[in-house]
């Protein structure tokens, strides 16, 4: 794999995204960078999803641009496009019949031309891509005797395979038990760190988004109400205005950020434990 061989990153520029009812996404600007992981987090119907989905453009767009690079996406063929950018849907058809490798293979159709010509790094990105997310051993099992969580590492390896410079990727760890979770995360970070990618991942779970991304982008009502660094973004203040319910942020003992809704039920010792983010508590 190759996947470091561009380090280009996906930038939005004054987007807004309808539906035919009104805009979802509002006049977003937003920058991914290479070698960063970029969550975007917020409440259900914020529109980061389709965010998501106009900067790859699978959405079209009311107004603004999308950059990849240098170049517009919208001034890109669709193979040209997808040698640079993949994105991991919240789902898929699942084919019949077919097996994981062949599923997997499905990522290297923009690196070959016409009538299925060879693809030399073909077989060796496949194989990575399904060592890298733990499916090597389920190659020739059809998908459709698979699991949720296990197609849905499956998909996640076609994406790798296709072997872009930019990954988006939209509630990747629906379906995912535990472990897969973790190792997931782990994966983005690999990319990141190793290889250069520029990583825009859609997360639920803000402990995630801390754990992961060195962005927060933290949308509502289709707007981006602030974006930074996860100490600078996941505040208690933040957070709590944005979800409309209490949320705490503390520091666990390895020192990692910590997002818990308190609700209507919190403890006494809940209640007092220090929150980032609220006046006169901890300082980090």
């Amino acid at each position: 794999m190759n996947l470091s061989r561009n380090g280009v990153g996906l930038s939005s520029t004054g987007v807004s995204i309808g539906y035919g009812h009104g805009h979802v996404v509002h006049d977003v600007s937003l920058h991914l960078r290479p070698g960063r992981v970029t969550a975007l987090v917020g409440p259900n119907g914020s529109g980061k999803s389709t965010l998501l989905r106009g900067m790859a453009r699978l959405q079209r767009l009311s107004t603004g641009t999308v950059t990849i690079g240098e170049e517009e996406v919208s001034g890109l063929g669709a193979r040209e496009l997808a040698r640079r950018l993949t994105v991991l849907a919240q789902s898929r058809p699942t084919p019949q019949g077919i097996t994981v490798r062949d599923a997997v293979e499905l990522g290297r159709h923009p690196h070959r031309g016409r009538w299925r010509s060879r693809d030399a790094d073909g077989p060796l990105a496949v194989q990575r891509a399904m060592e890298l997310t733990g499916v090597a051993a389920l190659a020739e099992d059809t998908v459709d005797t698979l699991s949720g969580g296990q197609l849905q590492r499956v998909w996640l390896a076609s994406c790798l395979a296709q072997d872009t410079a930019v990954l988006l990727l939209d509630e990747p760890t629906n379906h995912l038990d535990l472990r897969y979770q973790v190792e997931l995360l782990d994966l983005l970070r690999q990319l990141a760190d190793e290889h250069g990618v520029t990583v825009g991942v859609v997360l639920h779970d803000l402990n995630h988004a801390a754990q992961v991304a060195d962005v927060v982008a933290v949308l509502a009502a289709g707007s981006v109400v602030a974006c930074g660094s996860p100490e600078t973004v996941l505040t208690a203040e933040v957070l709590s205005e944005v979800w409309g319910i209490e949320i705490g942020v503390t520091r666990d003992r390895e020192g990692r950020l910590e997002v818990r809704p308190r609700g209507c039920r919190r403890t006494t010792a809940l209640h007092d434990e220090p929150t980032l983010g609220e006046p006169a508590l901890v300082a980090v």
